[in-house]
């Protein structure tokens, strides 16, 4: 099945980030666990054969995201598909599946090919 997962990132000093992923599922049903490894992993693999030059970045630290880290090619699939997995349970982004967010890697969505699935991460604001 296929499905477009749209990533959001707000609080850039550019304004917000957005990006697609027409991403291609093995099961309509699955946990979201299971949904963030596949993303993370179609992103990874993409980067790595040049179709993508960045990861979406939801997981990602706010520095990485601002360029105060440098900029670097991804780990392994397996360490970025953690990485992103322990970010989302530690609230770092949040996903939303047809307007209702969802909150625990175990939570299991059933899925097709016109639910809106977006991956939002909100940045701190900075300054004072």
């Amino acid at each position: 099945m296929q499905l477009t997962v749209t990533t959001i990132i707000f609080g850039l000093p550019t304004g917000q980030r957005l990006s697609h992923l027409r991403l291609a599922l093995p099961a309509a049903r699955l946990a979201v666990r299971e949904l963030i490894a596949h993303k993370v992993q179609q992103e990874v693999e993409e980067c790595l054969t040049h179709q993508r030059s960045e990861l979406s970045g939801e997981y990602l630290s706010p520095e990485e995201l601002l360029r105060a880290v440098p900029s670097a090619t991804p780990g392994t699939v397996g360490d970025e598909i953690a990485r992103a997995q322990q970010a989302f349970a530690a609230r770092v982004y949040m996903i939303v599946v047809d307007n209702r967010r969802v909150w625990e890697l175990a939570d299991v969505l059933t899925l097709d090919p016109t639910t809106q699935v977006e991956f939002i991460k909100i940045l701190p604001l900075v300054g004072g």
